[in-house]
């Protein structure tokens, strides 16, 4: 690892296997072997990073680079990336992208006026911002929201401090 020009992880925790990270670690595997390039560049797997629900997901170090929603398609430009070409842009997630921003704006109103709410009212703010039932099992599996019952035994919903801190709301 130490010798390479980069680090490579590709995320194969449960969701991202489940959207096909298994077969783009194998086929990214043998790509980089095929050119040749397996003396530069070391692909591992990893766990988690927190971004599920745009999985699979793609780590390369040391460029600091996070490719999100990547298929089996997308390799040859990530592989280009890897070999010198640009940075594959439409795949990019972090910080200023529209998927964080997208999620940053959610949390933003949701933890207003307070981080819970009825779950029913949780998840039509979910459905106003463009998710699903499934997002919000998907950010409650990653800790970003808690399930519970409220005081009057009415089912609640609450943004973690795991999500505000990540979020900054």
């Amino acid at each position: 690892m130490y010798w390479t020009k980069h680090h490579v992880l590709v995320c194969t925790a449960s969701h991202c296997a489940q959207k096909g990270a298994n077969d783009v670690i194998g086929r990214l595997r043998l790509d980089i072997l095929r050119k040749g390039l397996d003396t530069e560049i070391l692909v591992n797997t990893c766990g988690t990073i927190d971004l599920c629900d745009v999985g699979p997901n793609v780590v390369v170090y040391p460029d600091n680079v996070i490719y999100s929603g990547v298929t089996v398609k997308d390799l040859p430009e990530i592989v280009a990336h890897l070999n010198g070409g640009p940075v594959v842009e439409r795949l990019r997630v972090g910080p200023g992208s529209a998927a964080e921003e997208a999620r940053r704006g959610f949390y933003a109103e949701a933890v207003l006026p307070a981080p819970e709410r009825p779950a029913g009212n949780f998840e039509a703010l979910v459905s106003a911002h463009g998710f699903d039932a499934a997002w919000i099992a998907e950010q409650q599996r990653r800790g970003f929201v808690a399930r519970k019952l409220g005081a009057g035994g009415e089912e609640t919903i609450t943004v973690t401090k795991k999500a505000r801190g990540r979020y900054g709301v």
